[in-house]
């Protein structure tokens, strides 16, 4: 019985070979498989891919970048109402005119990179802070503008807050406590403070690249780092010798007692505020 075949169209065939060559061992694939690679076709594809790629990687990018300016505007913010909740005998506005004082020298020491936010320093909003007689309830706001329209938004507001309880411990009038001297200790150190504001008791802590850091001679924290691996960022104190993995490292608290000065024992005075 004879082979039936049909004609089919050159343009579309993928049975259809070139086969004039095969005396020579040579047949070439078929002509079909070639119809999509027009010639400048990659030229016209790569042009359309390009900067649907650059725009990803310029946003992905930039997202690192918000998400470091609102860690550091967090951090700010908790240092600056940390050290207000201590002082007890301010007043309520008095307390939230402080806290937003320390807030933004906190921002200028820490580094952080104003340009970015909108309208710069002035492109903080509280709305939304209660300062009363117990509690510090501080909310700050802020816009942070893409580089490039994303999803029609231009710009993506953020936010960060932080309450604390205030100080309110009073201290008992004695004959004894009017007489003496009070210091600050700390359980693990073998001195004593009279300043409650000694760079040993109020750390300030700023966060560096793990390669700045080892350049100014700080070694590594045994506590949070022993043999783990740091990231690309790392904590540090301006009076400490060590960088810290963690934020909440024991390395980087303080831990403060108050007692009269005829009351400490084998502790000495610090060489800073002590004298």
């Amino acid at each position: 019985m004879p082979l039936i075949t049909r004609k089919e169209s050159e343009k579309f065939s993928l049975r259809h070979y070139n086969c004039k060559e095969k005396s020579y061992g040579i047949c070439f694939p078929p002509k079909a498989l070639f119809h999509p690679f027009l010639p400048g076709s990659l030229t016209v594809e790569a042009a359309l891919a390009l900067p649907v790629f650059l725009f990803a990687m310029i946003m992905i990018l930039y997202l690192f970048r918000m998400m470091q300016v609102q860690y550091i505007v967090g951090n700010s913010l908790d240092q600056a109402v940390a050290e207000v909740s201590l002082m007890s005998t301010v007043s309520e506005k008095q307390a939230e005119n402080l806290t937003k004082a320390a807030f933004y020298k906190e921002l200028v020491k820490q580094k952080c990179p104003i340009s970015q936010i909108q309208h710069g320093i002035a492109g903080f909003s509280w709305k939304g802070t209660r300062v009363g007689s117990d509690d510090i309830d501080m909310l700050v706001t802020y816009c942070i503008p893409f580089p490039l329209q994303f999803f029609g938004r231009k710009n993506m507001e953020l936010s960060d807050g932080c309450r604390m309880h205030r100080w309110k411990g009073k201290q008992e009038i004695t004959a004894e406590s009017q007489e003496g001297e009070w210091v600050y200790i700390t359980p693990n150190e073998s001195v004593f403070h009279v300043s409650r504001d000694c760079t040993h008791l109020k750390l300030s802590i700023q966060t560096v690249s793990i390669k700045k850091a080892k350049e100014k001679s700080y070694d590594s924290c045994g506590h949070c780092v022993g043999e783990k691996k740091t990231g690309t960022v790392v904590y540090i104190t301006n009076t400490g010798s060590c960088y810290h993995r963690e934020i909440n490292c024991s390395g980087l608290k303080r831990t403060i007692y108050m007692i009269l000065r005829k009351n400490v024992k084998n502790k000495k005075p610090c060489s800073r505020c002590g004298g």
